[in-house]
């Protein structure tokens, strides 16, 4: 018990850097941890509010009191299912110290079930940020009976099982299914990107989901049962059927143990297979290829971006998502056209900025393009080339990743609303998004610059836990509302382009400090 307890204050230590925030001397690497403890603070608040207000209107318009929990269950699992999904080989099975551990009078059960609990406790702190609020609002207005209280927080720490077991299982096999193919992450970075996107249009529609089950709980409550029955058990304990609730919670309990021994049978041919990587057969050497050094260190950046999955899943998601807003907004141009001309003046151009701009700057790659260079960011020092040459490598990923994407919405968006937008709109629309775009992209790596991670064990840790990816989540979000806010608020058709070219200016700032200060900023790493 007490190995077990020291492993799985180890791996929550690797996951929160509680440690690091308690005992480490370095201020900068403390502020680090202490800006990835506030983003997932920050998640659980929005959370929280967005369940908090669901349920209150629900149930002020007097619906069946179980359709809350129904909504907020099926969405709080759908969201654990994605995580789990996207990090669940990497944190159960494929992870750096393996060797380590293996070497240790240690059984393997207890590796497994200190590896699961890790991943179990960051996806219960989400589902119960989800849940909680709605139990609360419940009891504020339904006066549930008494075993309510004991028995409803057993079902919240029950509800990740069933997404962690069916999400991390999923992404196992397909790990290990494509562990010696050619195009192994490409695979897997396509199918985690397709499951986020479905879970962030899930989000954005949440509201109008609520909406139109005010209207029509039963087939609202039909649907989500048929989807996910479990949560049929969860809502309808919760409000009275004691044997429905404890269903759940002996059903998630007995799942979760069948998992864990499943997986401790499976765990070493698992992570052997996962490791094995792709070796070309009857390998030739044929011409060999010259770029320049600019180009060759291009292939690399572009190299280590596409070989990680989280990365690939955590940026490229931004520019999908322009591209499919654009077309979206090109296709109901005509429904949208009428719905826009009876708004205020100007706030056409203001939407469509705004969302350009929240996609296109929400996560660029550049933000922890130095973190991921990790331990072998010695031979990015050692190099025969200029730092400059390095540095302009990891901003032309980000580049022409967002960039070609942007293009194409924001020329699809202006041939579309062209009949409702005035001559400053059309300037403020092909200026604002694409100064927003490089700014993010040169303050991205300024920031990371500063406020490097380069002793991470997984590249989850640097691309959903680091300062400088949470700095610039803030920065973008403040781009986007200033770029709205202020046209809206003074009704000036002209101030777009003025923020564009002041957005300009602050970008060809960044870009100057960083080319001054090339050489420097990579021998201070």
């Amino acid at each position: 018990m007490k190995t077990f307890r020291t492993l799985i204050k180890l791996y929550l230590n690797s996951l929160f850097r509680f440690s690091v925030i308690r005992h480490s001397k370095d201020s900068r690497e403390r502020r680090q941890a202490v800006m990835g403890v506030v983003a997932i603070v920050l998640i659980v608040v929005v959370y929280g509010g967005m369940s908090a207000t669901t349920s209150y209107q629900l149930l002020r318009a007097g619906v069946d009191p179980a359709l809350p929990f129904l909504m907020i269950t099926a969405m709080a699992s759908l969201f654990a299912l994605a995580m789990a999904f996207a990090q669940g080989s990497a944190t159960l099975s494929g992870f750096a110290d393996f060797d380590t551990l293996m070497g240790m009078p240690i059984p393997t059960f207890l590796i497994v079930l200190a590896r699961f609990s890790a991943l179990y406790c960051v996806e219960a702190v989400y589902c119960a940020a989800y849940l909680l609020p709605c139990g609360v609002i419940y009891a504020a207005i339904c006066d549930p009976t008494p075993w309510f209280y004991p028995v409803f927080p057993l079902m919240v720490l029950s509800v990740p099982v069933v997404p962690i077991v069916i999400g991390s299982g999923a992404d196992l096999l397909l790990s290990a299914a494509f562990a010696r193919s050619k195009y192994k992450k490409g695979v897997t970075s396509t199918i985690k990107m397709l499951l986020l996107m479905g879970f962030i249009v899930f989000a954005y529609m949440f509201p109008q989901l609520s909406a139109r089950a005010i209207g029509n709980p039963a087939r609202t409550a039909n649907i989500a049962s048929r989807v996910y029955p479990p949560a049929q058990w969860l809502a309808r304990g919760a409000v009275g059927n004691l044997p429905l609730a404890l269903l759940f919670i002996l059903g998630s309990a007995v799942l979760c143990a069948l998992f864990l021994l499943i997986l401790d049978r499976t765990f070493l041919p698992l992570h052997d297979r996962m490791i094995a990587g792709y070796h070309v057969k009857n390998y030739r050497l044929g011409t060999l290829k010259k770029s320049s050094a600019q180009r060759a260190l291009f292939m690399i950046e572009r190299k280590r971006f596409f070989s990680s999955t989280a990365w690939v899943v955590n940026t490229v998601f931004g520019s999908v998502l322009i591209a499919v807003l654009g077309i979206a907004g090109a296709a109901l141009s005509g429904m949208l056209s009428d719905y826009l001309r009876t708004m205020p003046q100007g706030f056409a151009a203001a939407a469509i900025t705004g969302i350009l701009i929240f996609c296109a700057t929400i996560s660029p790659t550049t933000a922890c393009a130095i973190s991921m260079e990790g331990k072998q960011l010695w031979i990015a020092k050692t190099l025969p080339v200029s730092a400059k040459l390095w540095i302009r490598a990891k901003l032309l990923m980000n580049l022409l990743l967002v960039g070609p994407s942007l293009l194409f919405s924001i020329t699809l968006l202006l041939v579309a609303y062209r009949n409702i937008l005035s001559g400053w709109d059309i300037v403020g629309i092909a200026l604002l998004p694409a100064a927003a775009l490089l700014f993010t992209t040169f303050m991205g790596l300024y920031v990371n610059a500063r406020m490097p991670r380069l002793d991470w064990k997984s590249d989850t840790e640097v691309v959903k836990q680091s300062g400088s990816v949470l700095c610039m989540l803030l920065i973008g979000l403040a781009l986007a509302a200033v770029s709205v806010l202020l046209p809206l608020l003074f009704g000036l058709g002209w101030l777009t382009t003025v923020i564009a070219a002041a957005i300009l200016c602050a970008s060809a700032a960044v870009y100057a400090v960083l080319m001054k200060n090339a050489e420097q900023i990579r021998c201070n790493l």
